[in-house]
């Protein structure tokens, strides 16, 4: 058998055959294919999701639950402009449970669109048992407070002593643009 031009020409066209097949067709295809399954896990999810929601059987009841949890965390937030009365209380429950604050410094509050967060550190020195007391009423405060780095120093000179290093965190609504105070009379 002898190969000549016409030959290797047919054989060509007879591998390349598939190899368009692929980039034309079965790529396209696998590519639409693939779609159809991302929408349908889409819909899935939103049946799922329905689903869940035609469990609950009364949804008025459901919505007036959330708007009063909604409504308690917005009173524990207070305006901007209570956060010394706030700071005043942490001040007062120290020196209740004998406490004594070295240092107290505010740093800058972090904004964000539905609340504000102001960090005050705060070095405190006492006794320990005092502190652990301090904590657990500062626990105990109408308003929303978190500690988000703490640290425990035992003193050398005094037993049961200690010096406690902090972050306070008080959570506040911010002042936003055109918002009246609501101590401001009405014109």
């Amino acid at each position: 058998m002898r190969f000549g031009l016409r030959e290797i020409l047919f054989f060509a066209v007879l591998l390349g055959l598939p190899v368009a097949a692929y980039f034309f067709v079965f790529q396209p295809v696998n590519l639409q294919i693939d779609q159809v399954h991302r929408e349908n896990a889409t819909k899935q999810a939103k049946l799922d999701k329905l689903e869940v929601a035609r469990h609950i059987e009364n949804v008025g009841n459901e919505i007036k639950k959330l708007d009063q949890s909604i409504q308690l965390f917005e009173a524990k937030l207070p305006a901007e402009k209570e956060t010394e009365v706030i700071l005043r209380e942490v001040w007062q429950l120290a020196a209740q449970h004998g406490l004594r604050p070295k240092s107290v410094r505010t740093d800058k509050s972090i904004q964000n669109t539905l609340y504000s967060e102001l960090p005050i550190k705060m070095e405190i020195l006492g006794d320990f048992d005092g502190f652990y007391s301090f904590l657990l009423d500062l626990e105990k405060l109408s308003r929303i407070t978190r500690i988000p780095d703490l640290t425990l120093k035992k003193m050398r000179d005094t037993e049961g002593h200690m010096t406690a290093t902090f972050t306070l965190s008080i959570f506040f609504e911010p002042r936003q643009a055109g918002h009246k105070d609501k101590d401001t009379p009405k014109a």
